[in-house]
């Protein structure tokens, strides 16, 4: 049987990776805040200096805060009234880093034509200070489809 100090110590542990769980959700709302309610400077403060961002379907493979941000830009150019929506999130926690995989919804507007978009996310986070930051973000964009054309299948995908 574990003595009271092993499984404080593993209570501690646990209780640990609850908290990093929490924090990276706050920069995951922030993320969502910033992108759907275009607020760049929500962005800045949540990507790390040295953040990759990388959207396989659409060809974009970037580094750098300034990139990842000017990404956000383009996007906003293409793209009105976003919201995001999360989902099945799995994290992983290593003290001060964490991975996490996600499936994502997203609803906008382009042209007068409502899009509903699907997919996943893979992210990278670091510990700094109180707060989680965002190191590496890949999109994985399984469909982008109007709302005429439909969402049943995977020839819904549009390189917008």
């Amino acid at each position: 049987m574990p003595t009271v100090e092993q499984r404080l110590d593993k209570l501690e542990r646990e209780v640990a990776v609850f908290k990093a769980q929490d924090g990276i959700r706050k920069t995951l709302s922030q993320y969502a805040i910033g992108v759907d309610d275009k607020r760049p400077e929500i962005l800045s403060a949540i990507f790390a200096d040295n953040a990759v961002l990388k959207v396989p379907a659409w060809d974009v493979d970037l580094a750098g805060k300034d990139a990842v941000l000017g990404f956000f830009t383009e996007y906003w150019s293409r793209f009105d009234t976003p919201r995001r929506y999360y989902a099945n999130e799995d994290f992983s926690v290593d003290n001060d880093t964490a991975t996490a995989f996600m499936y994502w919804h997203v609803t906008q507007e382009r042209d007068g034509e409502s899009y509903l978009g699907w997919g996943t996310y893979d992210w990278g986070f670091r510990h700094v200070g109180e707060r989680w930051i965002i190191t590496n973000e890949v999109v994985h964009i399984r469909a982008m489809t109007t709302l005429a054309r439909g969402w049943a299948g995977p020839d819904k995908l549009e390189r917008l």
